[in-house]
């Protein structure tokens, strides 16, 4: 629709269109708080790849829908089940650093879930089973 302005010149009236929606962006904050995991994570996932985002001046953005299967992703893999290097240090003599190697190695199958990590049962079970004599 246009129309004209006191000066003669033509005043358009810009209409949004019912098919568009405007895309929402979260900061990292957002993010972080919504998903429940630290804003250093998040920004390591981000630096890895893991969570598409924007990087504009000195700032991050995500995009609301992206963040939404972040945070589903997320916990998803946050609940992992099994025994911490601690708790395997109870049953069996041996130090945390061999426990480390062990999974390093790949010898003791384990997830890593924020900083530590966490050695299936079922892993747990088939390892000592392996090292049975």
């Amino acid at each position: 629709m246009t129309g004209k302005t006191r000066n003669g010149r033509n005043k358009v009236k810009v209409s949004q269109d019912a098919g568009h929606q405007e895309k929402e962006y979260l900061s990292l904050k957002e993010v972080s708080a919504m998903s429940g995991i630290g804003y250093g994570a998040v920004k390591r996932d981000i630096e890895r790849g893991v969570l598409p985002a924007y990087h504009i001046g000195r700032k991050y953005f995500v995009e609301r829908d992206a963040a939404a299967l972040y945070e589903k992703t997320q916990q998803r893999g946050g609940k992992a089940e099994g025994y911490t290097i601690r708790q395997i240090m109870e049953k069996l003599p041996l130090s945390y650093a061999f426990l480390v190697e062990l999974i390093k190695t790949k010898k003791l199958p384990a997830v890593k879930v924020g900083r530590q990590y966490i050695i299936p049962y079922e892993a747990f079970d088939a390892f000592m089973a392996e090292n049975k004599i």
